[in-house]
This record gives structure tokens, sequence and C-alpha cells, in this order.
């Protein structure tokens, strides 16, 4: 099937543009184990996943404070609520990806409007693009609590590329996770995978269009016109 070159690009933030790696050191400390922080990741996205199939909405951070706490009684640990808030504060202030703002800069160039989406809220996201001066490249930043689901339920990229204006084929939605990937194909919108760390994608679902390292190298692959029908 011919798809059209993208109109839109829809970029998740956290692990895509932003690095975890400080967190995840800070939470494997937290409890004691290497394997810490690929615990708990597991269980925060699980809850959020059952928020969104079972109707109800509890705020991100919420959530995250929630399975911090599940997790250490998994491992067997005894964590304080001011050791868990100083790491979430850390979310605040991660560093971008080496390539992230070279990369951005590429995609603009190339005539690409630029979103984020991300199920973290909106002013979180916004305070750190703007000190990181990220903010620049974006159209929109958009927060899945703002309809009170979470990625990758299908319908928050639905309700973003209405927002945006475009329809599902002609946006293009980069994560580096996985579910989100499976989330966005489901919605019929074109995907880019961004291999970060350990991230994984599910066999299951369609095959990300696009599979690349960096943001730059992505900008590189969308640069080839021979990907697209000559009408696009």
């Amino acid at each position: 099937m011919n798809l059209p070159k993208p109109k839109v690009i829809v970029l998740d933030v956290y692990e895509t543009l932003l690095d975890m790696s400080d967190i995840e050191r800070r939470v494997n400390d937290l409890f004691n184990s290497t394997k810490g922080y690929a615990l708990w990741f597991e269980i925060f996205m699980q809850y959020c996943f059952v928020d969104s199939c079972t109707g109800q909405f509890h705020a991100f951070p919420s959530i995250a404070r929630a399975t911090m706490q599940m997790t250490a009684q998994k491992v067997g640990r005894s964590i304080k609520a001011e050791e868990i808030d100083g790491i979430l504060e850390r979310l605040k202030y991660l560093p971008l990806h080496e390539d992230t703002q070279q990369g951005l800069s590429l995609l603009a160039d190339e005539g690409f409007r630029l979103a984020a989406l991300t199920n973290t809220p909106e002013d979180v996201v916004c305070d750190r693009m703007e000190s990181s001066g990220l903010i620049s490249y974006f159209e929109m930043v958009l927060s899945a609590e703002s309809i009170k689901k979470y990625k990758p339920s299908p319908e928050v990229y639905q309700w973003a590329i209405r927002k945006l204006d475009v329809l599902p084929e002609e946006a293009l939605l980069v994560s580096a996770h996985g579910w989100d990937i499976a989330g966005a194909c489901c919605a019929g919108l074109q995907t880019a995978y961004l291999q970060q760390n350990r991230q994984i994608l599910y066999p299951l679902a369609p095959t990300p269009n696009f599979v690349c390292k960096s943001l730059e190298e992505l900008a590189g692959q969308l640069a080839e016109e021979s990907r697209y029908p000559a009408s696009a």
C-alpha cells in the first residue's frame, strides 16, 4: 500500500526525546536492584492501561507514585514518600538525547509540522521543553490527560490527529516504545520506531513504517522521495 508523505510528525517525549537514564539509576538505587527501574516502569504502564481499559482516570504522577509503592512491596523494600517524590521531581529536569535538537531541526527544515503527544501532564512537558529550548519546534504539545485516556488507547491518537486537522495516514507517530507504536498503528497512523536503550517492539503488532536509531536517521529516510507515490 502506498502511503502519502506525512504532513505532521507526532513525537512521544519521555525516552524518545528525553533521556531517562538518570531516573533509571535512581530507581535502581532505591530498590537496590539493577532491574528495579524495568520492573517499576512495567507496572507503571500496566496500570495506566488498566485505567484506560476500565474507564477510570488517575493523574499520571499519581499512578507513578502508586506503582512505585507496589514495586517496593514486590521487591521487599521499604521506601518513604519523600524518596518517591524526589525521583519524580527529576522528571522535570531530564536531559535531551544527544541528537534530539539536531534531529528536530532537520525535520523542521524538511517542512514537516511537528507536534508532541505524551501521557505526562501538559504543564510538566511544556516547562521542560521551554527550559530546554525545544518548545519552538512544536506546533502543539498534546497530553492524553485532556481526554482522560492514556496511550496506547486508539482514542488518544484519534484525538491528536483531530486537533492537528489531518487524516490518520497523514500523521507519523515517532516513539521509542513498542506499545506506543502498536497503538498508533491500530489508529491508522504511520509509525517510526526509534531504537533506544532496551526498548523492544511487540512482535504481534503491525510492523512500523520506519525503524531508526536517531531522529537524524529518520529525517534521512523521510527525504527519500522514492518511498512515496509521485502524487504525494
